[in-house]
């Protein structure tokens, strides 16, 4: 009888959160790289590339849980487009406090005013919209 010899995969290593951190914290370092700072731990700089997309998705998750992450927004119906011009009332000015967004689509026009308090969410949003 032949002996049958079972070769067992390496397991992954899993780091942990304080280490992810320390790693994280010297990326963000002025004039660091992230390759640099892979390399320098012997870590793959597309893990800590990872790292880096969880990170934000975290903290992305955490501000909208600490705001409200629904914001209703009233939009009117447009009459179906015909070929027609379609008169538009001038829109109100946007006050320095809010930023104006305003997206020409051919069924009509959408306007955004948001909170300029909320400027990077609303930087996230469009990101998030215009992928």
């Amino acid at each position: 009888m032949d002996k049958v010899s079972t070769v067992e995969r390496p397991r992954r290593r899993e780091y942990s959160a304080e280490f992810k951190a320390m790693v994280l914290e010297q990326v963000r370092q002025a004039g660091a790289s992230v390759a640099g700072v892979a390399l320098s731990y012997g870590l793959n700089p597309n893990m800590v590339h990872r790292w880096i997309r969880e990170e934000r998705q975290r903290q992305m998750l955490t501000a909208l849980s600490e705001r409200h992450a629904f914001v209703p927004l009233q939009v009117e119906a447009l009459p179906a487009v015909t070929g027609e011009v379609l008169p538009c009332d001038t829109p109100a000015a946007a006050t320095p406090e809010t930023i104006r967004i305003e997206i020409q689509r051919p069924g009509g026009t959408l306007l955004v005013h948001w909170p300029l308090s909320a400027a990077q969410q609303c930087a996230q949003l469009l990101r998030d919209w215009l992928r």
